[in-house]
């Protein structure tokens, strides 16, 4: 087994200091992935350092390490890469943790291979598992990511009617969908309860996609409000769209609030610094929460 802490998280599990409060303690089970997927660091013809996941770096931990350091966290998210051995180290390492904490929410994103496999993980101590949607369009899904989404969308839609409010996705913006495909998959995630946890698309190099342009910031701003009054805010939005499925107008009643549509979505406590962006940008497309 072979665990990494995001940087961040290695810096408080090492007794350092960081710029802000980060609840959530970020690692990832790694291994040679056995998938492709065309903008992703660890696909088997990436030629990015394996130690990063999109544009952060993930130093490895000794789990004794983190097992002595629960108490220093409000939850326990785990990125799984898709090895041979994936499953049996999940099962491991959450049974780790359990014997010594019972009480800290863990929540697991991995790319489920079947309903007995979410089964086996959902009875296993895991608080919420993550099935990432990633790319809502249906033929770039299976171009980029290498399988049907609707084969993705059944095991979301089994879990989340099997196991209410424990199943996650992810989606990313920017990888040549159109806004109404968007919204049609947030109504569906609506529909079942399922919580979004928003990303921009960040090329990175060594990745296919490495010359592939970010999604404009307008762009995923009016995305990010669209999932805050959804979600959080559980009003149903008037858009209008162009003629090529891109929001024109959105109208919703008055939020006072609506700057928190730009934090970093998600589980409870999810903060994610710096996933889409430098720490020297001056605007950011997902700011942290902290």
């Amino acid at each position: 087994m072979v665990l990494r802490a995001s940087f961040w998280t290695w810096k408080l599990l090492n007794g350092e200091k960081i710029p802000d409060e980060m609840p959530t303690a970020y690692l990832m089970l790694d291994g040679d992935c056995l998938y492709d997927c065309a903008y992703c660091t660890h696909a088997k013809s990436s030629k990015t350092d394996p130690s990063y996941l999109s544009r952060v770096t993930w130093k490895e931990i000794n789990i004794e390490n983190l097992l002595a350091n629960t108490k220093l966290f409000k939850r326990i998210c785990v990125q799984t890469v898709n090895y041979k051995a994936y499953a049996k180290d999940i099962l491991s390492l959450v049974q780790k943790i359990r014997e010594i904490d019972k009480e800290v929410p863990i929540s697991v994103s991995t790319r489920v291979a079947n309903k007995q496999e979410l089964d086996t993980f959902m009875n296993s101590g895991i608080d919420q598992v993550g099935i990432a949607i990633d790319i809502v369009n249906a033929n770039l899904h299976r171009l980029y990511r290498g399988w049907p989404i609707d084969y993705t969308l059944e095991l979301i839609s089994y879990g989340a009617l099997k196991y209410e409010g424990r199943i996650t996705t992810h989606i990313i913006v920017g990888l040549g969908e159109n806004d109404m495909e968007l919204y049609e998959i947030f109504k569906k995630m609506k529909s079942l309860n399922v919580q979004i946890a928003l990303f921009a698309f960040t090329p990175v190099k060594g990745t296919k996609l490495e010359k592939s342009p970010q999604p404009t910031l307008e762009r995923y701003r009016k995305i990010q409000i669209l999932r805050y009054i959804m979600f959080d805010k559980n009003q149903e939005p008037e858009i209008k769209f162009d003629e090529n499925g891109y929001i024109s107008d959105i109208k919703y009643e008055q939020i006072p609030d609506i700057q928190n549509a730009f934090l970093t979505s998600g589980c409870t406590h999810c903060t994610r610094p710096y996933y889409n962006d430098k720490p020297t940008n001056k605007v950011l497309y997902n700011y942290h929460k902290g």
